[in-house]
């Protein structure tokens, strides 16, 4: 989708504490062999925040780096990948009280750790369907560190997963930057391998039961041609929706500067994502990425304002986002950096070697 006259006008971010990777392994909770392999350096690590508190965090300071009266806001969407409170209990309008006291619509959003991206594209058609509609709250959040998850052996591909929170700001009228384009689409074949042999009822988090991928690509025909059948169809749709979404914008993968993409600590991992797209690995963000886990649905959005806080990007850059998740769910697009904003660097904090890197480890 080709967007039109839609700005990012903040972003926001809550990055907790990262926790080192070796100390991990020598507490027992990661494997030495995952940790010589993957390239994970660390995974950042929120104790016993909640996930909603984090996304209100990141989202006051979306709303203030943006300059736009919580009264101007028509939407609010907060995607997740992982439970976040009470059961039946709704997060985004906790998220929502928090941040503005207006009546808007507030919808939660699942694509797995594609979600936050994928809310880009519903937030645009949103504000573009209505003129009146100036702008667009779309936050995420994810704490992992529950009974039912050992971040430090999350089962498949990519390995470790991390805490934190982010949003963003869509304008109709303002922003330093612009949200050329957006596509997304699903692989819906492959819920089949991450749903395994698991019972669909009850749910499994209602009855303690542990999340393991990698048991349940076992169950639907073996795990490394799993994870060769899923990356396939995954890579394929991917690069059509990334390639689609620069001629949409009028760029070619000449004019992207820098990509924001899922965290990883391999550079083989990430050149299998934006190789097709004829980009080089450079122009994405291992070295920030792989001090931090894969932060569910926050990876791009915590890349974007990375490049932006840095300085990384400028006025007539242009980023790829890349969202890929729960291998069903992608969403891709292009924005042109139109001025540089003086926002102040989030820091790369580290927990003390005695902090618990995960309290609910067996």
């Amino acid at each position: 989708m080709k967007t039109h006259g839609i700005r990012i006008a903040g972003l926001g971010v809550y990055l907790p504490p990262v926790f080192d990777a070796q100390r991990a392994v020598e507490l027992g909770l990661y494997d030495q062999n995952e940790y010589e392999w993957y390239g994970w350096t660390s995974a950042a690590v929120a104790g016993d925040t909640p996930a909603p508190d984090m996304a209100v965090h990141a989202a006051r300071q979306a709303m203030d780096r943006a300059g736009i009266d919580p009264a101007d806001l028509a939407l609010h969407l907060h995607a997740s990948g992982h439970p976040q409170g009470p059961e039946g209990w709704s997060p985004q309008h906790y998220v929502l009280r928090h941040v503005t006291d207006r009546d808007i619509p507030s919808f939660g959003t699942f694509q797995a750790c594609a979600g936050l991206i994928g809310s880009l594209e519903l937030a645009a058609s949103y504000l573009n369907a209505v003129p009146e509609r100036g702008a667009a709250l779309i936050t995420g959040a994810d704490n992992v560190g529950t009974p039912s998850m050992n971040r430090w052996a999350f089962g498949i591909q990519n390995g470790v997963l991390g805490d934190g929170g982010s949003a963003v700001v869509l304008s109709r009228h303002s922003g330093f930057a612009s949200l050329l384009s957006i596509n997304s689409g699903s692989t819906a074949e492959v819920e089949e391998q991450y749903r395994g042999a698991e019972p669909l009822f009850p749910p499994s988090v209602t009855v303690g039961r542990r999340m393991d991928f990698k048991e349940r690509f076992a169950s639907v025909g073996g795990v490394e041609q799993t994870v060769v059948n899923v990356v396939r169809r995954q890579g394929e749709l991917r690069t059509e929706l990334a390639l689609r979404s620069m001629a949409e914008a009028d760029v070619t993968p000449a004019d992207i500067i820098r990509v924001a993409h899922v965290f990883t600590g391999q550079e083989t991992y990430l050149k299998v994502i934006i190789d097709p797209m004829g980009l080089s690995t450079d122009r994405g963000l291992l070295d920030f990425g792989r001090q931090l886990g894969h932060l569910t649905v926050n990876d791009q959005v915590m890349g974007l304002n990375h490049l932006v806080e840095t300085k990384q990007v400028g006025p007539g850059d242009h980023v790829l986002i890349v969202a890929h998740g729960g291998g069903t769910a992608i969403s891709c697009a292009v924005v042109r950096i139109d001025s540089a904003p003086d926002w102040d660097v989030t820091p790369v904090l580290r927990h003390p070697a005695e902090w618990n890197a995960n309290s609910f480890e067996d």
